[in-house]
């Protein structure tokens, strides 16, 4: 069995959740002695710049980001057009929605993901470029549809027209399960903070967020809240912060490697997660391996992923935000046991078991 994967997650993007979701399978994937080809020519992304599968060629931004990056894509895709007429593989597994691919494939057959229905629920087109009509039209062409939880398998069953028995869910897996104490750890921080990880727009609940646990982080003025990547504060961000009088307690850490935001989740207090909806959640997976306690809002897939691992709050209610905020900063015993749960818990979306349903699934094709 031969499975081909294209460019679209990895040409533009460093970093990303599709991108690592992908990197990871397919080193999986290579270590069970299944056949891969990875379609790509040009890329910054991190994750391949130690794949055992390709190594892209890295390229400047010569002119200018935007630019460099649509001809470093277009390129790229006439490279995945080529592989996919020449037709050696079984199975085509294409990395993002756009169709481009659709009629050099044939009647070869295609497994989708689908990681969220949160541009559908939210209505956020700018999240992607594909139109509800062209995901329909791959969702029906597609041999197998894998959703990444339960929960997106049921928003893809509201919001598509989509038989059930065609989906199949696999749980994503992070590979900080197999990282150690990160050596030479020299990111400086505050001794006691809160973790905040990535993104920090629309349905990600921040602003919401820091409105209500502003009294709590006015009480306890030694705790900070730590957001790590996501960019930094823009302009809205920065006057809500002021306004709440925060500047010093909410700070913003960038960080370039694994290993860095390894060691950024063991130091923290406990992993924040206020997010109104996601499709699994992988941080939580990250911060459960590097042994940090977890307190997240109760929507969407948190239950599903999280279990009794997690501390729970309504996104909704600033009462409860603030109380399991106290609860997570004052109650070490919690703390520990959260930490043990969360080492149990992680043991059911190991990166093997994500690699052998996946193989399960291309395996009911063929």
């Amino acid at each position: 069995m031969k499975i081909l994967y294209d460019h679209q997650a990895f040409t533009g993007n460093r970093y990303g959740g599709v991108a690592r979701y992908f990197h990871d399978l397919m080193e999986s994937l290579v270590k069970m002695q299944v056949d891969i080809e990875l379609s790509i020519g040009f890329s910054n992304n991190e994750y391949l710049k130690s794949s055992s599968i390709r190594k892209p060629l890295q390229f400047k931004n010569i002119f200018g980001f935007k630019p460099t990056n649509i001809l470093a894509s277009r390129t790229n895709r006439l490279n995945s057009i080529y592989q996919l007429q020449k037709g050696d593989f079984d199975i085509f597994h294409p990395t993002f929605f756009h169709h481009y691919f659709l009629k050099p494939l044939g009647n070869k057959p295609f497994v989708l993901t689908y990681h969220d229905c949160i541009k559908e629920r939210f209505k956020l087109n700018h999240l992607d470029n594909s139109s509800h009509a062209q995901k329909q039209e791959l969702l029906n062409r597609a041999s197998k549809v894998i959703a990444v939880s339960e929960n997106t398998k049921k928003d893809l069953l509201e919001f598509y027209q989509i038989k059930p028995e065609k989906i199949a869910v696999v749980h994503h897996s992070t590979n900080f399960i197999n990282h150690k104490q990160p050596h030479n750890f020299q990111v400086k921080t505050p001794e006691k903070y809160l973790l905040y990880v990535g993104a920090r727009n629309d349905y990600k609940n921040f602003l919401g967020f820091i409105k209500d646990i502003a009294p709590t982080l006015h009480k306890y003025n030694d705790v900070y809240l730590l957001c790590a990547g996501g960019g930094n504060f823009n302009e809205e961000e920065q006057h809500l912060i002021a306004r709440l009088n925060l500047q010093n307690q909410v700070i913003f850490q960038d960080f370039h490697s694994d290993n860095t935001l390894f060691g950024l989740y063991q130091k923290a207090i406990a992993f924040v997660y206020p997010s109104l909806y996601e499709g699994f959640g992988i941080p939580i997976l990250e911060a459960f391996a590097a042994g940090c306690p977890v307190v997240l809002s109760n929507k969407s897939c948190f239950p599903e992923v999280a279990d009794d691992a997690a501390l729970y709050f309504n996104p909704d209610n600033a009462e409860d935000i603030s109380d399991k905020i106290e609860q997570i900063i004052n109650n070490s015993d919690l703390r520990k046991s959260l930490i043990n749960k969360g080492f149990t818990r992680q043991n059911f979306f190991s990166i093997e078991k994500k690699a052998k349903e996946t193989l399960a699934v291309y395996q009911s094709i063929l």
